[in-house]
């Protein structure tokens, strides 16, 4: 009885002195308010791969909560003796928004060995607002697509709206734990919108992801090898792999000066194997003090000219490029080459061309694109449409509510009815799956 009882008291001994190892604790003593301000964001320009902690490092002790205020703290959490697995998130952070169902597969097959904890941070994308990994303005074509347009909060209850959002439009199995107000956690796990990071019981970084199950980093099979050694992991298998690539926007796109632009494409694995294919910005013909930006799976800062991606069979996934114009009219052009690894005669082409306007030097009448008129801008009475290259619109808000929708014969007049001020969005669209976002203001 008595050396169970030292025994006993060696392990109590033991995880406090596991506890004591972690670095000084960054958390929050309580639960924030719903009225507390969001202290002012620094930007992060640098790479995922240096940011936050890596592999061998001790991780700072932290308490943060959830919605309902209860706490997550890491040190007590650290005691139960389990690894720990920490994922940054944001709403308008589609990589996120697209491996939600990878984090829910990863809670269902190891949560009885692994604690999974999913961190909300800052918003990668908000809408008019800086994105804190760009420095300018990015609300990102896939969030115009998918409606998710949020600013980044200004309280904290802000946050918590946004999540009350997110969790209501999609299904997140593992417990979400929220970043305090002046964003303690993701100055230190991060800055990374979607980054991931296992934490063995001694507090010491064992697996970091800058992005989330991203190629060529695998994590189910980093987890699988972490518990267990001596397991194998299959790498991609050999095969007759082949993609294709299809443009889906028009590849000449009008913006503002000032303003952010997107042309877009779509690649898809038509093979029955996964396929490795090497993106890279072949031109880059911009006039000065404008950028261009790589989107795939994630956004690329305006430096980066390559990278590589992996699809599963039957795989989509859009290629986007990202103008950002300066303050000057101007225009731009970029050329995107994709090849396939295994056979490089599969390869494809994305050619785009941005031109700028400055709309303050035109009549509310013009609009910059000429085969796409919109006016008049603002407006207060009705939106009128002119263009033969699509024949449907949707107008809806913000937050993705749809207002009116219908078709184009060359022209159409949206009535203004019950639309209150403020801004909004027009989907433009046709049989070909073609489609432009235009943003309106009423008066």
């Amino acid at each position: 009885m008595r050396v169970s009882k030292i025994f006993f008291i060696s392990i109590i001994i033991c995880l406090e002195l596991n506890a004591q190892q972690l670095k000084p604790f960054i958390g929050l003593n309580q639960a924030p308010q719903s009225s507390d301000p969001i202290c002012p964001i620094q930007n992060y320009l640098g790479n995922f791969d240096d940011s936050g902690y890596h592999i061998g490092d001790t991780v700072n002790d932290f308490t943060l909560y959830n919605k309902d205020n209860l706490a997550l703290s890491l040190s007590e959490t650290l005691k139960k003796g389990k690894p720990v697995l920490l994922i940054s998130s944001s709403y308008t952070c589609w990589v996120f928004r697209d491996n939600i169902a990878a984090i829910n597969q990863l809670y269902s097959e190891y949560k009885d060995q692994l604690e999974i904890f999913v961190i909300y941070t800052v918003e990668a994308h908000p809408d008019k607002d800086i994105s804190p990994y760009f420095g300018r303005v990015n609300t990102g074509a896939n969030n115009i697509k998918d409606g998710i347009l949020y600013r980044q909060p200004v309280l904290y209850g802000d946050r918590l709206q946004i999540i009350e959002d997110l969790l209501i439009q999609q299904t997140l199995d593992v417990p979400l734990f929220i970043d305090g107000p002046c964003n303690e956690w993701w100055y230190h796990f991060g800055p990374a919108p979607n980054n991931a990071t296992l934490i063995d019981p001694n507090g010491v970084v064992q697996i970091k992801h800058a992005w989330f199950d991203r190629d060529p980093n695998d994590i189910f099979c980093d987890v699988k090898k972490y518990l267990d050694p001596t397991s194998f992991c299959d790498s991609i298998p050999a095969g007759n792999s082949r993609f294709e690539f299809t443009m889906i926007s028009d590849t000449l796109v009008q913006a503002e000066v000032n303003s952010v632009v997107y042309a877009i494409g779509s690649i898809k694995n038509i093979s029955t194997v996964p396929v490795k294919i090497e993106v890279r910005r072949l031109k880059n013909n911009l006039p000065a003090n404008w950028f261009s930006s790589i989107c795939l799976d994630v956004c690329y800062p305006t430096t980066v000219d390559s990278t590589m991606i992996t699809l599963k069979p039957d795989q989509k996934m859009d290629m986007i490029i990202d103008f950002f114009t300066g303050p000057v009219p101007g225009q731009g052009s970029v050329q995107i080459g994709m090849r396939n690894v295994d056979h490089t005669q599969n390869k494809f082409f994305m050619n785009a061309t941005a031109v700028s306007t400055d709309l303050t030097n035109t009549s509310r009448k013009e609009k910059y694109q000429p085969d796409v008129l919109i006016y008049p801008q603002p407006s207060t009475s009705f939106l009128r449409i002119k263009t033969t290259s699509y024949n449907q619109y949707i107008l809806f808000d913000e937050k993705g509510v749809v207002y009116q929708k219908g078709w184009i014969d060359e022209s159409e007049t949206i009535e203004r009815k019950n639309i209150a001020s403020g801004l909004y969005l027009l989907k433009l669209s046709n049989d070909d799956g073609k489609f432009l976002y235009k943003k309106v203001i009423f008066n």
